[in-house]
């Protein structure tokens, strides 16, 4: 069974005349009998009762209207929904942020998405960078922000956000408390 033929019974049942179906339709007469025809084959009985330029449902044609009329008003739906996806106006970006991220550096950032696309809904989830990388590459995730220094891996393409500057906070009277800089190394261990 394929849409047209599913479309065409449907006109042909609301109208109840292959000529109107067919202008309704925009094709001609007899294709739109023959994709009939071919229906009722697969169906195995006819669907309507032609009486000169008149027809009917048959009892397999009142049957089945239901159905087809569900079928149809679905697969416009999923249309429906496929645009709107396309075009961004409904889809759903699944966004992992790592936990340790202040917020206030990625607030503007959501918002300018929301505010450009604004069908777009967001599943939002927070771990730890290694989680969330492993996710990305799982699937489970679309996109993320994370700081993972120092590893790259081809499988992900990584586009910088902004530097963080970090701050080590000791006591006055700590070994590095008078220090201009430090280095990593110098707090390993």
């Amino acid at each position: 069974m394929e849409m047209h033929q599913v479309r065409y019974f449907l006109a042909v049942a609301e109208l109840l005349n292959f000529s109107r179906a067919a202008e309704k339709c925009k094709v001609s007469q007899p294709a739109l009998s023959r994709a009939i025809h071919a229906l009722e084959d697969e169906f195995g009985g006819p669907l309507f009762r032609r009486e000169g330029r008149n027809s009917h449902l048959s009892d397999l044609g009142r049957m089945v209207r239901p159905h087809l009329e569900q079928v149809y008003a679905e697969s416009l739906a999923a249309q429906r929904l496929a645009d709107d996806f396309s075009k961004f106006k409904r889809s759903l970006l699944k966004l992992g942020i790592m936990s340790t991220i202040a917020p206030d550096q990625i607030v503007d950032l959501i918002a300018g998405i929301r505010k450009k696309h604004a069908g777009l809904e967001l599943a939002l989830c927070d771990a730890d960078a290694k989680n969330l990388r492993a996710r990305l590459l799982g699937g489970e995730l679309e996109v993320t922000i994370d700081a993972f220094p120092g590893e790259t891996d081809e499988r992900i393409h990584c586009l910088p956000l902004f530097r963080e500057q970090m701050m080590i906070v000791v006591h006055p009277e700590h070994r590095l408390a008078n220090q201009q800089g430090i280095r990593v190394k110098d707090i390993d261990g």
